[in-house]
């Protein structure tokens, strides 16, 4: 008989299996031997949530906590023992929770409940503080939480819409949609208010790539730059095809070099996962440039002025070796990372596939952007068998033609 009481833990709950299709219930129900009235349930489709339950005045009660694992095990015990501490004082935790919905306001949720989440499990919050400022605390700010709707959601999109670009408006949706999310999960909401606003076709991204001329010049600029790190932050892009901000973050203890191969090893990317990135030998001669200039105490590999900080977003020197460069082109940083994936593809020497995990994407779908210019490659190739091909035809024709 399988065991279902277990102290509960990340790697534990990770390796519990689906709810089997021919079992008489649905769902499966596992206690936490570390906290008392802590339970995990898993269904058939192997999604998994913690439930607490509880007596109050005699009488069975559940109330949910939250979904695995954008609650994990330590908040979820946090919230059972909070619970457990109202039903000392003598109040009903789902009474409270009721109370709660009815009175919460949006402006409440998100600085008292989401805020301080992404604060530690995201790495771009400064993003969503930006959409809370500009788009949803103008519109909910003191709007119940429960109360907003589908139409209230879709009339910010499209108010948004009227000034931004499809892609900017879907950050917004994004934004707006993991908050209710994680509002139904801990409990304050019954239902997903947005459940069926769906994104926007995105037809405002422009593919910039730097042609072989544009490569020489820009690393030549990069070069002759006085910025030292930021200048080097740039040609490391270039090289290794990594985003600015996970350049900017990288420090020397994930730094390794071993048996003449080198690589950073990355805790935190834009997907929230880790990823190790190899360093070829063009941007390890930027990585040996800046341990000799290295700043004693300062752990970042391209530290700032600041005393023990890292750069921040080199626009500055960018914007000074795009001139040296003479690149007048509309050119984004991010264009670098796209440049270097090109770079690949042309090459004739790597795959999409290649590709994918040289830029750490974690879904192929996403590096088929690039898969025009494999197409422009093969096209070219193709034009070349066809010349084979065609080569003793020619040479018959122009013999018939000197007879």
């Amino acid at each position: 008989m399988t065991n279902r009481q277990l102290k509960f833990s990340k790697s534990l709950l990770d390796k519990l299996s689906p709810t089997s299709t021919e079992s008489r219930s649905k769902e499966t129900e596992y206690t936490d031997s570390g906290c008392t009235g802590l339970k995990v349930i898993v269904n058939v489709k192997g999604k998994k949530r913690f439930l607490f339950r509880y007596k109050f005045k005699g009488i069975k009660r559940s109330l949910m906590v939250g979904e695995y694992p954008g609650v994990d095990v330590e908040t979820a015990r946090q919230i059972a023992n909070d619970h457990k501490k109202s039903i000392a004082l003598g109040n009903d935790p789902k009474q409270l929770r009721n109370d709660q919905r009815v009175d919460l306001s949006f402006h409440s949720f998100a600085t008292e409940h989401y805020i301080p989440y992404a604060t530690v499990h995201k790495i771009t919050i400064r993003n969503d503080l930006d959409i809370l400022e500009n788009y949803l605390y103008p519109a909910w700010k003191h709007t119940q939480l429960a109360s907003i709707s589908q139409h209230d959601i879709q009339m910010v999109l499209n108010n948004a819409l009227v000034r931004l670009k499809p892609a900017s408006v879907n950050r917004i949706r994004s934004c707006a949609m993991r908050m209710f999310r994680l509002a139904m999960e801990w409990g304050f909401l019954e239902k997903h208010p947005g459940t069926y606003i769906k994104k926007l076709k995105e037809n405002n991204v422009v593919q910039r790539f730097l042609s072989k001329d544009e490569i020489v010049r820009f690393i030549r600029a990069c070069d002759e730059d006085e910025g030292g790190a930021g200048a080097n932050s740039l040609k490391f892009a270039l090289l290794t095809g990594m985003r600015i901000g996970e350049i900017c973050r990288a420090q020397w203890k994930d730094f390794t070099f071993e048996n003449g191969e080198a690589s950073l090893f990355l805790p935190h990317t834009k997907a929230g996962l880790s990823r190790t990135v190899l360093i070829n030998n063009a941007a390890l001669s930027v990585l040996e440039e800046q341990l000799r200039n290295r700043q004693v105490g300062n752990p970042y590999i391209f530290a700032g002025n600041a005393t023990g900080k890292a750069i921040t977003h080199p626009k500055k020197a960018f914007k000074r070796i795009k001139d040296r460069a003479g690149i007048v082109e509309h050119l984004r940083i991010h264009d670098l990372r796209h440049s270097f994936a090109s770079i690949l593809i042309n090459s004739g020497k790597a795959t999409l596939y290649d590709v994918q995990h040289l830029l750490g994407h974690h879904s192929p779908q996403t590096t088929t952007r690039y898969a025009h210019i494999q197409s422009s490659r093969l096209r070219s190739v193709s034009e070349q068998l066809g010349d084979l091909v065609l080569q003793p035809f020619k040479q018959i024709e122009k013999e018939i033609g000197n007879g």
